[in-house]
């Protein structure tokens, strides 16, 4: 992977499409410790984001509340930074959770192992069914280049329609 030129690797481990998500163990802004359970008690769709650090990306980071606070269903979507950070932003729809016992990091294979942002979090967006599975992953290569929205907007609509939650004896 890259940024600014920089290139970089990530931890070996890395979740997949059709696997089950797994619980990450977390903090919210008020210190509160919380479990993002791999799939949400009221059976919602649920999206796991995260970025290296939200001053260098906080223009797509706010445009992505956007597209979420337009949603027309309900979706938990949470924004997963490695470390507690203050933020100048009052978010809409977006969770923020910090991963201070590194779960999403080393489970998601989304954490940062050389280079200027060791220890962060790359850029990259798990959407997580209704069941717990994983439907759709969006990590680009270039931190630089933005998630795509056209596809995770496809995506949604994808997970939206395909599990009622009742399965084949309802």
């Amino acid at each position: 992977m890259k940024y600014k030129n920089e290139e970089f690797e990530l931890i070996d481990e890395l979740i997949d499409v059709g696997y089950m998500a797994e619980d990450i163990e977390a903090i919210d802004l008020q210190d509160k410790e919380l479990t993002l359970k791999k799939a949400s008690p009221n059976r919602m769709i649920q999206i796991f984001l995260s970025f290296p650090n939200f001053e260098e990306f906080k223009e797509e980071i706010i445009a992505f509340d956007e597209f979420m606070n337009d949603a027309k269903v309900e979706i938990f979507t949470y924004i997963i930074f490695d470390k507690k950070i203050d933020f100048d932003y009052k978010f809409k729809k977006i969770l923020p959770v910090f991963d201070i016992n590194e779960d999403y990091g080393n489970m998601y294979g989304t954490k940062i192992i050389s280079g200027n942002l060791k220890n962060c979090l790359t850029k990259a967006l798990f959407l997580v069914g209704k069941d717990g599975a994983i439907y759709h992953i969006d990590m680009p290569e270039d931190l630089s280049k933005p998630l795509d929205m056209e596809r995770i907007r496809i995506e949604l609509n994808k997970v939206y329609q395909s599990y009622t939650g009742v399965g084949c004896h309802g």
